[in-house]
């Protein structure tokens, strides 16, 4: 089974998320693998915006990792 990350960057202002989602390419090969690079680029989504962006808006980085078994 293979497990492919999504991640949105999200407004707690407004409510809402960026669509459509951010897919990390290739896929992972494990859940926990896929979960770890989930919060990793999150961070540094995180730090590229800076902290007056992320300030400002009120971001976060949510991430779901999706299994697939039929790749």
């Amino acid at each position: 089974m293979k497990f492919f990350l999504f991640l949105w960057v999200c407004s707690s202002i407004n409510g809402s998320c960026m669509t459509p989602p951010i897919q990390k390419a290739p896929p992972f090969n494990s859940h926990y693998e896929c979960v770890s690079a989930g919060y990793v680029d999150g961070m540094q989504m995180v730090q590229v915006m800076g902290e007056e962006i992320v300030e400002k808006n009120r971001l976060f980085v949510a991430f779901h990792c999706k299994p697939e078994s039929s790749i």
